[in-house]
């Protein structure tokens, strides 16, 4: 067997960045790359070295973070049991940005600066996103975005991101789209006060118009970091009256907002659908521990479905994370192997570190992914260097403890197995 992966931690190196947390791996995979590397492997001067973010504490969205972390370093791996890149091992070096945009700026410099790294993908929080295009696009360093959302990330133009995870628009007009063939007019919407949710929110907006619904929409924005939702959602369901409530708040304040609107009898009703714009079941097991019976007949938008088939790699990937963890894996791990496995594979195609290279090499990407064949959208906007053909679906519980594998799928049409069902 080849290495699975060469790993630097980067806490020996650098005593001088106490203030910013370190990657700390998943149960066993820092060991089995140690212990993997053949005789006469590579050493840290003859790797490609590539950075990788995620939200790993608080009040970063630490639940998500590590699972996208899985998937950079299960194609890291991957990549290097094949015998890495132009001849060289790829070390991949996770930094911890707290879901902090000045934190993920500062890491981000500190992985082009001082760990010197060719390339980077990760990140999950739209507004650290944010700021981390900003370094990457000042040093020309390319970055593939593993799971952030905003319109904003990708229509700033910049050369040098690029994005395979879902983008905001899609997910508002596939909402709009559920929402006006089942007749409603009416709907409601808490959204955090982040890049994420307020776009999320003008998004649904714009969808309204460019598709010609006949909707009333209103939204406010609130605080993601809340304990007490219950004031606007009872005026929500005493005065705005809507027929359905989209949530676009982030773990675990989306929890709380699910289980405060079951609680005061609001949604998920008869009355009023509860659609979920963050996929917060990314977890089958955290999510109804966390929200028990409020989350029977919850509407999810999500970048994936347990019950669609995935390409042949994807299936590969699903079938390594149910034999480790016993259970589905999210859409994360899946969107974070896909960003660095596109990165990966524009170095080899380039033949070249060089930042320049890597990005043409990018822009010319064709490959097959976990959840299809990848490339990037050359248009100007929201389009720009995006994976426009990226996956979405909208699929609803409706039996308390329910797998998201099990779920009926509304969206889109050709995998529909249901239509909307209500309490």
């Amino acid at each position: 067997m080849g290495s699975e992966m060469c790993i630097r931690d980067s806490n020996q190196e650098d005593k001088m960045m106490t203030a910013v947390p370190k990657r700390k791996f998943l149960s066993g995979i820092a060991l089995v790359a140690t212990l993997a590397l053949p005789f006469g492997a590579t050493h840290a001067g003859d790797t490609i070295k590539i950075g990788g973010m995620a939200p790993l504490s608080s009040p970063g969205s630490y639940q998500q973070g590590p699972e996208l972390v899985l998937g950079l370093e299960w194609a890291v791996a991957d990549v290097n049991a094949a015998g890495g890149v132009l001849g060289k091992q790829v070390e991949l070096i996770v930094e911890d940005t707290q879901g902090r945009p000045p934190t993920g700026a500062t890491v981000v410099e500190k992985l082009i600066t001082k760990d010197k790294v060719v390339a980077a993908a990760g990140e999950y929080h739209s507004s650290v996103c944010k700021a981390e295009i900003e370094v990457f696009h000042q040093h020309g360093i390319p970055f593939v975005i593993g799971s952030c959302w905003s319109d904003a990330l990708t229509d700033a133009g910049y050369d040098e991101v690029f994005r395979t995870s879902v983008y905001s628009s899609k997910l508002a007009e596939n909402m709009v789209a559920v929402m006006a063939a089942n007749g409603i007019k009416k709907a409601a919407s808490l959204v955090e006060d982040t890049d994420y949710g307020i776009g999320i929110a003008k998004n649904i907006e714009n969808a309204i118009k460019k598709l010609n619904a006949d909707i009333d929409f209103q939204y406010e924005v609130v605080e993601k970091t809340s304990k007490d939702f219950v004031p606007i959602l009872l005026k929500y369901k005493t005065q705005v009256k809507p027929e359905v409530l989209i949530v676009a708040v982030t773990q675990p304040g989306g929890f709380l907002i699910l289980k405060q609107a079951h609680e005061i009898r609001f949604a998920p009703t008869a009355e009023t659908l509860y659609l979920d714009g963050t996929c917060t079941a990314q977890n089958d097991k955290v999510f109804w521990e966390a929200v028990k019976d409020a989350g029977n007949y919850v509407l999810m938008s999500c970048p994936y479905s347990p019950s669609v088939k995935l390409t042949d790699l994807g299936e590969k990937i699903k079938k390594r994370y149910i034999d480790k963890f016993d259970r589905q894996p999210n859409y994360l791990p899946l969107q974070g192997y896909d960003a660095m496995i596109s990165l990966l594979t524009a170095i080899k195609n380039a033949g070249s570190t060089d930042s320049k290279a890597i990005i043409k090499a990018l822009q010319e990407l064709k490959i097959a992914g976990t959840r299809g064949d990848i490339e990037f959208s050359q248009e100007d906007g929201v389009w720009h260097h995006q994976w426009k053909a990226v996956p979405t679906f909208i699929f609803q519980y409706t039996k308390v403890g329910q797998s998201a594998g099990d779920a009926a799928v509304l969206f889109p049409k050709q995998f529909a197995t249901a239509g909307i069902a209500r309490p």
